[in-house]
């Protein structure tokens, strides 16, 4: 059976698979099969449909214009059609659940994947001897499987049509050395993606929310429980996929990195003293609750990370009332504490000219008990953090989208995203011209 896998991006609140990131997606479901499937991504699909639609197109420079999906092509248009005519089992992996905005990829939604295919179907010719075109399964995977997705904030989820799909296919897992066959064993399918050498692979470190109630918004709680990746599994694979070419990490899937098993200082150094050794271009780190943060495990990260990092905090809103409604992971005082101790710590210029380690803001719009004066004191609390002279690697600011399954799609859905949308466009240009 000829399998090919196409690689919509993925964007969850624990883990990043949008170029120029390469998410754990694509290759733990590459690692389920004896032989190594084709890799597609969602762009090769939209080239097929823009060369068919476009007569006479030239999509490649110096002839023609140049589109960032040209970034993420893994072949010819010619090549593309052809694995897809020669496909029993096509693997769609969908699934963002943090959407934001991306400046090397364009995730694939739903709506897209299901357009693109069916004009692909219905231009299919038939072959010679006057035989229908030949047919595939197509199998929908990925976090899309649990709450849906939506790469557009503040937007209803997407959720998977059983009728268009012919298999709705979850991947799980018990444990992590049940993952770790799969995880070594696609690690040569990065080999099949395109411009390697400047992509950031994804490495998971754990899975689940440590937080005895996780934050309103999430889909991580109800997608795993708590689960921490040994380290020498973290490193055997990072050994695995460089002998492929990768350079370049980020250790991520988790809630919170600065959680690492449970917090352990020793367990967290065993992790990052031998993939410090391994010498990677880069190494860097995801998710940080500033509850979690120390003066002993950011000076671990700044030892052992590249610099460049950012540790990401998702403070959300700095409203106590918003805090509380929503079950944040971080009250006010609190969450400058964590600023001041990275800063404190990793505020320094290492060898590359960046700064070894810096917070970076994640505000999360529409949530609930929101008001007008929710936006002033999130305004606010970024202007005191510019006064302070404190350094941002950058703010993320994004409209929540909530998802089925979550707190608050069951207790207030997008009550407070309509009725405070009219303020957030005027809001976040001030906090761009006056803050970054």
């Amino acid at each position: 059976m000829k399998r090919t896998i196409l690689d919509c991006y993925t964007d969850e609140p624990a883990g990043l698979g949008v170029p120029p990131f390469i998410g754990v997606w694509p290759r733990y479901v590459a690692g389920l099969h004896e032989d190594e499937p084709t890799y597609l991504t969602i762009d090769d699909i939209r080239l097929v449909r823009y060369v068919e639609c476009v007569p006479n197109v030239v999509i490649d420079p110096p002839y023609g214009r140049t589109h960032l999906e040209v970034l993420n092509h893994t072949r010819s248009y010619e090549q593309i059609r052809q694995v897809l005519e020669n496909t029993d089992e096509l693997v769609i992996v969908v699934g963002v659940q943090t959407p934001g905005k991306y400046l090397s990829a364009r995730p694939g939604t739903l709506h897209e994947v299901e357009k693109l295919l069916r004009s692909f179907e219905e231009g299919r010719q038939a072959t010679q001897d006057g035989a229908a075109p030949r047919s595939y399964r197509k199998v929908l995977t990925g976090p899309v499987l649990i709450g849906g997705t939506q790469a557009r904030g503040g937007a209803r989820p997407q959720v998977a049509d059983a009728e268009y799909f012919d298999e709705l296919r979850p991947f799980t897992f018990d444990t992590y050395d049940q993952l770790q066959p799969l995880a070594l064993k696609g690690a040569s399918f990065i080999r099949q993606m395109p411009r390697l050498a400047n992509r950031i692979v994804e490495i998971e470190t754990g899975r689940g929310c440590p937080r005895e109630r996780g934050c309103s918004f999430c889909t991580e709680p109800i997608k795993n429980r708590v689960q921490w990746r040994r380290p020498e599994l973290v490193v055997e694979e990072v050994k695995t996929l460089m002998g492929f070419g990768a350079r370049a990490f980020r250790l991520g899937k988790q809630s919170c990195i600065y959680s690492y098993e449970g917090g352990d200082h020793a367990k967290l150094e065993a992790m990052l003293s031998p993939l410090a050794a391994m010498r990677p271009a880069v190494l860097h780190i995801d998710n940080a609750n500033p509850q979690m943060i120390d003066e002993k495990r950011t000076e671990l990260f700044v030892k052992y990370l590249t610099p460049g990092s950012t540790a990401a905090m998702g403070i959300e809103s700095f409203d106590s009332r918003v805090t509380a409604a929503n079950n944040l992971n971080c009250p006010y005082d609190l969450a400058f504490e964590a600023i001041r101790t990275v800063n404190r710590i990793g505020g320094f210029r290492g060898e590359n000219g960046c700064h070894a380690l810096l917070p970076g803001i994640n505000i999360l719009l529409g949530l609930a008990a929101e008001t007008p004066e929710t936006l002033d004191k999130n305004f606010a609390a970024l202007k005191r953090i510019l006064d302070e002279g404190l350094l941002i690697r950058r703010i993320n600011i994004r409209r929540v989208v909530p998802f089925p399954g979550t707190p608050l799609y069951q207790q207030v859905g997008r009550k407070f995203l309509r009725k405070n949308m009219r303020y957030y466009v005027d809001w976040i240009e001030k906090v761009r011209q006056e803050i970054d």
